[in-house]
């Protein structure tokens, strides 16, 4: 018997003994065992070891790294579009987002500096080298954001915005049809032409959405500072006050994610506002954000191999961990959406 047979073989053994293991064990079995007989609110009723199930099952049938990486690149392609049609109307109010500002503080690079926190790599430097020179130049995403509002476009507002909003929304498509299923009690057809005014519509709404935040992170801390200078607020209220900014920001991207499945999802009765899958896809977003904002701080090397081109890559993978976690969060709520109404008909027949 060769050595690969025998490798083969002892792994076959080694998966025997831990699903036996798991079967057998008798915490996990009074775990599965309350499972199948208890839910959790916002589940309408339905046990949680139906909504696992169902989750693991379709994500065994549709690939989520497959779909992942699909919606993650459609959106990348989009991406450009999408800034070029929401920045180019950031000039028109610049004079407005200036009177907020300290001085003569550059609104892009302070806007930069902010993406920062929440988006990894938009402020890479490019290499240890340059920054002893001092010739550290923008980055690609600082270049492109630099260009479309310092210089204002009057024509893009015609023809060419409604071109860059119909290639932005091909993203959104993408992600729309990760949400179809076959379950013809929960989801239901659309057209193409429904899609795309769906699609357009939710473009618009985030693009809303991330203007309310780009001027949140613009002005927040002028108008801390501002009335610090008048008020005088102590180390607590300034932290209180830097809270609820981050907690109103929190909120809009919550808002964001929800309407997404409520709007993008074709179900026939619509996810609530508040559910479990955009609870869970909101906090898994944010919490591998951090994580990964912390790798490419502090370990990865991406700027030195790559160069300006390191932001590209870095922000492609950001997206592909954000999709993976947006369709975590609807095949939960599909789950309990197809297992409620499984639990009508069943209802419904006895």
């Amino acid at each position: 018997m060769s050595k690969r047979s025998n490798v083969f073989k002892k792994l076959g053994e080694l998966v025997d003994r831990i699903r036996e293991w798991i079967v057998t064990n008798p915490l996990l079995v009074a775990l599965l065992d309350w499972a199948k007989t208890h839910s959790l609110p916002g589940f309408f009723k339905v046990p949680l070891y139906d909504v696992v199930v169902f989750v693991l099952r379709e994500a065994q049938r549709f690939s989520l790294s497959i779909r992942a990486n699909s919606i993650a690149f459609s959106f990348f392609i989009s991406l450009f579009p999408a800034i070029l049609a929401l920045f180019t109307l950031v000039p028109y109010f610049s004079s407005i987002i200036y009177s907020f500002l300290p001085g003569e503080e550059d609104y892009v690079t302070l806007l930069v500096d902010e993406l920062d926190q929440i988006i990894p790599g938009v402020d890479v430097n490019i290499t240890d080298q340059e920054e002893l020179e001092g010739t550290i130049e923008d980055n690609i995403f600082t270049q492109t954001l630099r260009d479309i509002i310092d210089r204002p476009r009057y024509g893009l507002l015609s023809l060419g915005f409604f071109l860059a909003l119909y290639f932005a929304s091909n993203g959104m498509i993408a992600m729309m049809q990760g949400f179809e299923k076959s379950y013809d009690r929960t989801f239901k057809k659309r057209s193409n032409f429904r899609k795309r005014g769906i699609a357009i519509g939710l473009t618009f709404l985030l693009g809303f959405l991330l203007f309310a935040s780009v001027l949140l992170i613009i002005m927040g801390n002028s108008i801390i500072n501002w009335l610090d200078a008048y008020i005088n607020f102590d180390s607590f209220v300034h932290t209180s006050i830097t809270l609820l900014r981050w907690t109103v920001f929190i909120l809009l991207f919550y808002t964001g994610i929800s309407m997404i499945y409520r709007y993008g999802a074709p179900t026939k009765r619509r996810f609530s506002f508040f559910s479990p899958g955009t609870t869970l896809a909101a906090s898994l977003s944010i919490l591998s954000s951090l994580l990964f904002s912390f790798y490419v701080e502090n370990f990865s090397q991406y700027n030195r191999l790559y160069g300006s081109i390191g932001t590209i890559i870095i922000l492609l993978l950001w997206l592909q961990i954000n999709a993976f976690t947006l369709l975590i969060g609807f095949e939960l709520n599909a789950s309990i959406a197809v297992n409620r109404d499984l639990k009508e008909i069943k209802d419904e027949e006895d």
